[in-house]
This record gives C-alpha cells, sequence and structure tokens, in this order.
C-alpha cells in the first residue's frame, strides 16, 4: 500500500482503537482482529503494536496487566481520560469529511472507468 493512504488509514485507526477500547479493555492481537475485520484491511505485521506503542506515548491509552482465563498476565490496553478527550474532539472533522468523501469516492471511480 502507497505510504500517503497509510496516513489516510492511520488516523482512522487510530480512533477505531480508541472507539473500541471505550467499550473495553483489549490487547493487541484483539485490536488488530477488529481492524481487519472492520475494514478489511490487514495491517502489516507488528503495526499494530506500533501504533499501541505511539498512543501510549502520546498519553492516550495505557497498559494494564491483567490475567486471562488461564491465569497467565497479558497486556491489555485502556484508555485514559485524554484519550477521550482526543476522540472527541475529532467529531466536527469528521462530519466535515463524511460530508465529501461519498463525492471523492464517485469521481475517483469515474476517472477509473476511463
Amino acid at each position: 500500500m502507497v505510504k500517503k493512504t497509510e496516513k489516510i488509514l492511520g488516523g482512522i485507526i487510530t480512533l477505531l482503537i480508541l472507539k473500541t477500547l471505550l467499550e473495553e479493555p483489549k490487547h493487541g492481537y484483539e485490536l488488530e482482529k477488529i481492524i481487519r475485520e472492520k475494514l478489511d484491511y490487514k495491517l502489516p505485521e507488528g503495526s499494530i503494536y506500533v501504533i499501541l506503542k505511539n498512543l501510549e506515548r502520546r498519553g492516550l491509552i495505557k497498559p494494564q496487566v491483567m490475567k486471562n482465563e488461564r491465569g497467565h498476565d497479558i497486556k491489555k490496553y485502556i484508555i485514559t481520560e485524554e484519550g477521550k478527550k482526543f476522540f472527541l474532539s475529532h467529531e466536527k472533522p469528521l462530519i466535515a469529511v463524511r460530508k465529501v468523501l461519498d463525492e471523492i469516492i464517485a469521481d475517483i471511480q469515474k476517472l477509473k472507468i476511463r
């Protein structure tokens, strides 16, 4: 995938991770699976952990060690108050993008037909 396309998806993936963590803590593999299913897009190997580390560094999420059903320690991520604020701050930009997204896609598809 082209680097510029990955930038567009990166922002959406960030918001999707935060949205998912609003519901309940998740570990990296769970988040990667959710992204793959919702976007029908497979992330490059290990990139979910790069994204998670970046979100952690920015204070938007934090790791929490929990026990799994077998009693093993696993790292799950939870959203912070700062992460919630960041997530909420994207409402207006997302509404603005939604207004023109279908139009942009239609134009791309017209150009592909030519």
